[in-house]
């Protein structure tokens, strides 16, 4: 299995796309997106059919890919995909949301979700993995990766977002967080944490990410330090072929 997020890599100063982009609902250039897309799948050994990248919106919507070519209309307002296909890479952008990578190696199933505060109140990874346990898949043995998001620290929101959080389960210290201004943060990747653990992921299981998107904006694209109309990290999974 292959599971990889991106880094921009050469940036251009006050060019909010610029580096590796393969978003192609933000506002970038589509000939810069399809020439980083191509880059990609040469380096994954793939086709270009072979990358299958949803439009976002997010929703709670997990599809699972099926077949290749895989219809374009299949990918509106999706925020999670499950495949169990071979040489099929499986992609969601982010720019500070959490990028989860799932895999059951036994069961062949590979999965990514873009989880947002709202992805993440609503249980887009249990959703997620309900999919994939369609597919065969067993929750002991699912392995669930983040890749480069913001961190609690980063993350400042307003009330209505702890109210929604609070409503939804997400009421523990670890979660909402206090003392850092006038405002509270929330740690995204550890209610995801939280989520996976309650639907039955083993907490040695999950990998926790390493990088936060918005203290490393040269690296990674942030929405917070960039705005919305900026680029994308691009997380893929992949079963070898």
């Amino acid at each position: 299995m292959v599971a990889v997020s991106t880094c921009r890599g050469c940036i251009i100063e006050n060019d909010n796309y610029s580096g590796f982009n393969a978003c192609h609902y933000t506002g970038d250039d589509m000939m810069h997106v399809e020439a980083s897309r191509s880059l990609l799948c040469d380096e994954l050994g793939i086709g270009r059919e072979a990358l299958i990248i949803p439009r976002q919106t997010h929703s709670l919507n997990v599809a699972v890919v099926d077949s290749i070519p895989f219809s374009a209309e299949r990918l509106e307002d999706i925020d999670a995909l499950v495949t169990t296909l071979s040489g099929v890479a499986i992609a969601i952008n982010t720019a500070d949301c959490v990028p989860l990578v799932f895999v059951d190696d036994e069961a062949h199933v590979v999965a990514v979700a873009h989880s947002g505060w709202k992805g993440t109140v609503g249980r887009i990874a249990s959703k997620t993995i309900e999919k994939m346990i369609d597919c065969g898949a067993d929750v002991k043995r699912i392995k669930v990766a983040m890749g480069p998001c913001i961190c609690g620290d980063c993350f400042e929101v307003g009330n209505e977002v702890v109210e929604q959080f609070v409503k939804n389960g997400f009421n523990n210290s670890q979660v909402i967080l206090h003392g850092y201004g006038e405002r509270c943060h929330i740690d995204l990747p550890q209610a995801c944490r939280q989520a996976l653990v309650e639907f039955g992921v083993l907490d040695e299981n999950i990998a926790m990410p390493t990088d936060c998107s918005r203290c490393n904006p040269a690296k990674f694209f942030s929405a917070r330090r960039l705005g919305i109309n900026s680029g994308r990290t691009l997380t893929i999974a992949m079963i070898k072929a």
